[in-house]
Formats: C-alpha cells, structure tokens, sequence
C-alpha cells in the first residue's frame, strides 16, 4: 500500500492540470461496473476522486456520473470506448494539460503522475510502455492532442493505443520508470473479481 497515491499526500504542481478519470466501459470480466465497486465504505470512483482531486486543479469525470468534487463530462460521440472519453476530458478541460486515468488503476503513484507529465512538455503525449505495451488510459495529454484524436475518431476508428500512437508522444519504458522508482505494480488494473480481492487486501496492509 506505501506506494499507493492516496498515501503519498497532495501531489504538487508546476502548472494547473486537470485529472481525468475514466470511468465508463462494459466491465465484461468483471461483471460489474468498476466505477462501482466498494471501496473502504464509498465506491471506486469516489475513492479515487477523494484522493487524487486535491493535487490537481480540477477533476473531470468521463462515462459517468461524478461524485463529490468532481465534474462529470459527457463523450462527445458514442461507442467509441476510452479515446472518446479522453477526447471529451480534454475538450472541457480548463488549463492545457491533463492527466487520463481509468478508475480501474488505483494503484498510481505521485512519481508517475510527475514523471508523465514532465515528459509530456512540448509533446502532445507521454505514457507508459511496458513490455512492449503502451497504457493510454494512464498519460499525460496536452491540448494540441486534442484536435488529433478527433480526427482520428471522425475516420470511425476507435483503439486508444493506435489513436495515441498518432500523437507526437514520447513513450516511458520500463527502465526510466526505474530510474524514476516508479514501480511496475503502478500501472496495475482491476480487470477481474480476483484483481479486485488483491486491491482490497492492499489496502489492508
């Protein structure tokens, strides 16, 4: 649990940035929706929220309704999965840079919400790639992304990673994660009732 954000205090910024939480998706392994799952006496989302909001200068919330000190944001386009969501978050987003997270990767650390959005400076992305596989629900987005991702949606493509690969974005592997005592566990999801157990047995520790 030491390296969870929550624990790790108020995350201190540079510039005003937004957070950006997606929290639509079918949730097919999980059976459930995930922005719902019970979490130490309130839900995911609202978890993640109380925790996360203090350190940036507003938080948005994309595919459903926004609990308390957040905004909710509606996608701009339906079906279009996780890319709309962050079209729609940054579309609304007040300052020019944000941080996109999926509700179901609780375990971010200030060390790699920093690095991403250092690394994000004069690009239009930075994110994880890890064993070969980039995260886009976990980067760093500047504005100029913006215009971008749209025109790839207005081809009627829809996956994040091939959306974000259209972007002048910088790519975070594994070794700079290290250099930045960022940990792989970090990236990690709650894709199924198992990954959930071991998140609230994390907690507990």
């Amino acid at each position: 649990m030491a390296d969870l954000a929550p624990r790790a205090g108020v995350l201190p910024l540079t510039e005003e940035v937004s957070l950006v939480i997606l929290a639509g998706g079918r949730s097919e392994r999980m059976g459930r929706a995930k922005a719902d799952l019970p979490v130490a006496g309130t839900t995911l989302l609202a978890w993640l929220v109380d925790r996360l909001s203090p350190g940036f200068a507003e938080t948005l919330v994309c595919g459903a309704a926004a609990p308390l000190g957040a905004r909710a944001v509606a996608d701009r386009r339906a079906g279009a999965g996780p890319l709309a969501g962050i079209e729609a978050g940054l579309h609304e987003m007040r300052g020019e840079v944000a941080f996109v997270l999926a509700c179901d990767m609780p375990r971010v650390t200030r060390g790699l919400t920093r690095l991403l959005l250092d690394r994000s400076l004069f690009r239009d992305a930075a994110a994880p790639r890890v064993g070969g596989r980039a995260q886009p629900t976990c980067a760093a987005y500047r504005r100029s992304a913006l215009p971008k991702i749209g025109h790839y949606l207005d081809r009627g493509e829809r996956r994040a990673i091939e959306g974000l690969a259209t972007l002048d974005v910088v790519y975070v592997g594994e070794a700079e994660l290290a250099a930045a005592a960022v940990p792989l566990t970090a990236l990690a999801d709650i894709d199924t009732p198992a990954d959930y157990d071991a998140f609230l047995a994390s907690l507990r520790t």
